[in-house]
């Protein structure tokens, strides 16, 4: 298994001092070139407990340089290169101990070694080079019982390499080949040891030193633990010390609630992936594995994706971009240096660059390194020119679960639910949406150039025709907004359905301006399903048969309200005397259909239809009734006058 790749391939040399002397009485020549055989066999001991190794070359030396003519060809010294850091730097031969010196030339670890006499030509001597590598607190070499790290390499001109480690551990090796044999790792036989390095990690079963806190956030108290490896402790100390800092200002700037419960597990690790960064986005109860050799931004980074999971946003290349971003926005408060300039890296890494929207797992050590970088400085460039608030406004519209075609001003109020997992996470597409419709700017030249794939890049004018269509008709919603099956259609960027859409709910508003002129006059309002229909169905038959049914609803409202209010007759007049007014149902029906009820407006109507019908029927039985009345009060008048004229006579 592949370690993380960033370690320098060192250039190893065995520089030897050829000295050429005359004879006496002979001139002197110079002699450039240097001939001559150095067989190497170097064993590495590695002792954690001890956090030592202990480094054992053993030297054959022989010199292939003739002599020149009138001149003598010699070695006095041997020179190899010895890894940084070493200590105990000795030297013996059959007849004791050697004279030997350790400074760095042109930038290389050197150990000198005099030898016991002038090496001549076709000579051969033997000698062996000891030295110890100390545990560190560099990434590179560490000697510990928890983990063993350190570069292997050869000497001289042909070699020999083997590693002894105590059993117990798992063994990864990067760069040239040590394979296990009897026990030990072994190189074979190495013909050009100025080219061969190896990376040696040993993991053992790790045990752990825990620190713990609470940290309070607004979206409740974190129980913060901290495992380091139990030979590691500072490790520990400073990452709890860190991320108590840290955790309040990356809730600030990502502008989400804190979205785990319970605790919050931090555990050193050895990360074999090519970042070092692993892929973050797992939930905060799941923990969270940081590379002991990882610098403390790589803490700022993970913590981030505390709030920038998998469940908020589903984009690999944004998920991680902005978690650096924001790593890299907070760093300087809790004093964490930046690893590198992301643009500048980005740049350097071109050869292995790829659309970012594919940015997947398997992209190998280069192009993890490219998408790290390049995410990272994609991202800068989109806050530069959007602004950080467009960013959060993003974060906070999608955990919200409010798309990318919702008005700019929705979802500008602190997030509610589950904020880690909304319904629809972010994606490459979505989120070049959100950014303009809540930045007000155009980002697509970033997204063409360097984020999206070949297809999506081809949907991109077809897009610009599909917003400026949906931007008009939004404008002319007259603030109904865009219904849900146009919004839908662009998010999916199925433009060309969009368009089709965009034209029917074009033409059905036309017929709604219609219908608000025609209820205007008649102090008729237009009831909430108007604007709810054409949310729901924009210009499609649902709407229509509602715009449909309130037309007519209307155009029978204002042709009974006309005759309810019109001139009426004696006869009418009177049959309404004294019976339910029309003008009372007609006052009903209004109310009913700004509220909704259509049906029940329609009932009203008819009731003041039929009373109208009716009126002049029910006014001639009315006024049949009173004559009647009339001529009965007469004849019974008449007979009783009658009756009192024959009382009156008789009498």
């Amino acid at each position: 298994m592949a370690r993380r790749a960033t370690w320098p391939r060192v250039v190893l040399l065995a520089a030897l001092t050829l000295a050429v002397t005359a004879a006496p009485g002979w001139p002197m020549a110079s002699v450039r070139a240097a001939e001559y055989t150095l067989e190497t066999t170097a064993a590495y001991d590695v002792q954690p407990e001890s956090r030592r190794i202990a480094v054992t070359v053993d030297v054959t030396f022989t010199n292939t340089t003739p002599d020149p003519e009138g001149q003598l060809s010699f070695f006095d010294q041997a020179k190899l290169a010895i890894h940084d850091g070493a200590t105990e730097v000795a030297a013996t031969d059959a007849d004791g101990g050697l004279t030997v010196e350790a400074a760095v030339e042109e930038g290389a670890n050197v150990a000198t070694v005099d030898l016991r006499a002038q090496l001549r030509y076709e000579e051969s001597v033997a000698f062996q080079l000891t030295y110890t590598l100390p545990d560190t607190e560099t990434a590179l070499l560490r000697i510990r019982p928890s983990l063993v790290v350190f570069p292997a390499w050869s000497f001289g001109t042909s070699g020999e390499v083997s590693v002894d480690l105590p059993a117990g551990y798992e063994v990864y090796v990067d760069g040239d080949p040590l394979r296990e044999t009897g026990g030990q790792l072994a190189s074979g036989p190495i013909a050009d040891p100025t080219q061969w390095v190896a990376l040696v990690t040993a993991i053992a079963e790790p045990e752990y030193t825990s620190f713990e806190s609470s940290v309070p956030l607004g979206g409740g108290t974190v129980d913060l633990h901290v495992r380091s490896f139990a030979d590691d402790e500072p490790w520990g100390e400073r990452t709890l010390a860190l991320v108590e800092r840290a955790l309040p200002i990356l809730e600030e700037e990502i502008a989400i609630p804190y979205p785990g419960v319970g605790e919050l597990l931090i555990t050193e690790a050895v990360v074999l992936d090519a970042s070092g960064l692993g892929e973050g986005g797992g939930a905060p109860s799941a923990g969270i594995e940081i590379a002991y050799d990882q610098p403390p931004f790589t803490t700022l980074h993970q913590l981030a994706h505390v709030w920038l999971s998998e469940g908020l946003i589903a984009s690999r290349w944004i998920r991680e971009g902005m978690a650096s971003e924001v790593a890299g926005r907070i760093a300087d408060r809790v004093e964490v240096a930046l690893p590198y300039d992301p643009a500048a890296v980005a740049v350097e890494r071109a050869d292995a660059a790829f659309p970012l929207d594919s940015w997947s797992a398997d992209a190998g050590a280069a192009g993890e390194a490219y998408g790290y970088a390049a995410s990272w400085a994609v991202i800068v460039e989109l806050r530069d020119r959007v602004g950080v608030d467009a960013l959060r406004r993003v974060l906070a519209r999608t955990a919200n679960s409010v798309g990318p075609y919702h008005s700019a001003d929705v979802a500008s109020a602190p997030v509610v639910g589950n904020a880690s997992a909304p319904p629809a996470p972010l994606t490459t597409r979505s989120f070049l949406d959100h950014l303009e419709t809540v930045g007000g700017v155009d980002v697509t030249d970033i997204f063409r150039a360097r984020v999206l794939g070949e297809a999506d890049v081809a949907l991109l004018d077809a897009r610009t025709a599909a917003r400026a269509a949906f931007n008009e008709l939004v404008a002319a919603s007259g603030g109904w907004g865009a219904p849900a099956p146009v919004a839908g259609a662009m998010t999916a960027w199925s433009f060309e359905e969009s368009m089709g859409q965009i034209a029917a709910a074009r033409a059905w508003l036309d017929e709604r301006e219609e219908l608000l002129t025609l209820l205007a006059p008649a102090g008729l309002s237009a009831p909430d399903r108007l604007q709810q229909a054409y949310r729901a169905h924009g210009g499609g038959a649902d709407a229509q048969a509602e715009l449909n049914a309130e037309r007519e609803v209307a155009q029978s409202y204002i042709a009974t309200a006309d005759a309810v209010n019109a001139e009426r007759s004696f006869v009418e007049r009177i049959g309404l005397i004294g019976g339910p007014d029309p003008a009372q149902h007609i006052r009903l029906a209004n109310g009913r259909f700004a509220d909704g009820d259509l049906r029940g407006s329609v009932e009203a109507i008819g009731e003041a239809q039929q009373l109208l019908a009716s009126a002049e029927a029910a006014g001639i039985a009315r006024l049949a009734s009173a004559a009647l009345i009339v001529i009965v009060l007469l004849v019974a008048a008449a007979l009783l006058f009658r009756r009192r004229a024959s009382y009156t006579s008789r009498a």
